[in-house]
């Protein structure tokens, strides 16, 4: 299995109304362009045309999540914890969620940190409503507009609701990406990027993480993300950042695992491991919430 019926649920309550839709056979959505692509899901394997919710789906990353699959399987003989490696055998090669549209990735991190997926949905629906609405020939089954540009968000960034800082920052980054800046975009440098949004007030570690794991980067690690220590908990896992250190290059693939482990209850033995990062603070930090966009 890829997991592609996990990205589609992933994908269901963030769904922003009048630009995506999705359903039990797949997902469709607007784009620049404009234009209406879809992806259909059939026994957990997505197949599309369009490129950018080939990136999306995971598509083309069968081998690399093979690779990731080995390396985490070592690991978890390495350290003892048969639950990840159970985990594994069970539901190999899960998919890396990707984005259609990196500068729609980077509002969505935003407007999401520390709020729930619903608040985080409705806000991203105002903002939608400062998007281009498509053409006739384009529009209906439930998608009639593009979500706006980054000049578009910088413009009318105010239909927010909620703290006046955090409309700020969208505004802010919306800004610098729509002026070029700062490139968000697969091919940019991520290091670079990573800086200059660091450099931005109202944007954290775990906002720059959450986008380059959807921008494709296999090694991401969210080490204070509620979620991602919590999945590590029940899978049993003592010391994440020791245990990672063994997944160097594939930490994304571990992250993934670690939050699907959150919903689920812990593994045999599991419950009593301490909590990674225990020494760490317990307050929560900026976006620390896994999945708000």
């Amino acid at each position: 299995m890829t997991g592609a019926s996990g990205v589609l649920a992933w994908l269901a309550p963030r769904a922003v109304p009048g630009v995506e839709v999705v359903s039990a056979e797949g997902y469709r959505r607007s784009l620049p362009g404009p234009r209406v692509a879809a992806a259909s899901v059939i026994r957990d394997v997505a197949s599309t045309a369009d490129p950018d919710l080939a990136q999306l789906f995971d598509v083309t990353g069968s081998d690399a999540r093979r690779a990731a699959d080995e390396r985490l399987a070592w690991a978890a003989a390495r350290h003892g914890v048969p639950a990840l490696a159970a985990a594994i055998a069970e539901e190999p090669a899960l998919a890396q969620p990707g984005c259609a549209d990196p500068h729609e990735m980077l509002v969505r991190a935003i407007v999401g940190q520390q709020i729930s997926v619903t608040a985080a949905t409705q806000q991203l629906g105002l903002l939608a409503t400062l998007g281009d609405a498509l053409p006739p020939a384009l529009a209906g089954d439930g998608i009639d507009r593009c979500f706006p540009t980054m000049a578009q968000v910088a413009a009318g960034a105010e239909v927010l609701r909620g703290p006046a800082a955090k409309t700020a920052a969208v505004r802010r980054a919306a800004e610098a990406v729509a002026t070029g800046a700062i490139d968000v975009s697969r091919a940019s440098d991520r290091l670079v990027m990573t800086a200059q949004l660091l450099a931005l007030k109202g944007i954290g570690p775990w906002t720059v993480g959450y986008l380059a794991l959807r921008l494709g980067d296999p090694d991401v690690l969210l080490l204070g993300d509620v979620a991602v220590r919590k999945g590590a908990r029940h899978l049993g896992i003592a010391d994440l950042a020791t245990f990672a250190a063994d997944c160097a290059g594939h930490r994304s693939a571990l992250m993934l695992r670690c939050w699907a482990a959150a919903t689920q209850p812990p593994a045999a033995g599991a419950a009593a491991a301490p909590a990674a990062g225990a020494r760490a603070s317990r307050a929560r930090p900026t976006g620390s919430s896994a999945g708000t966009s």
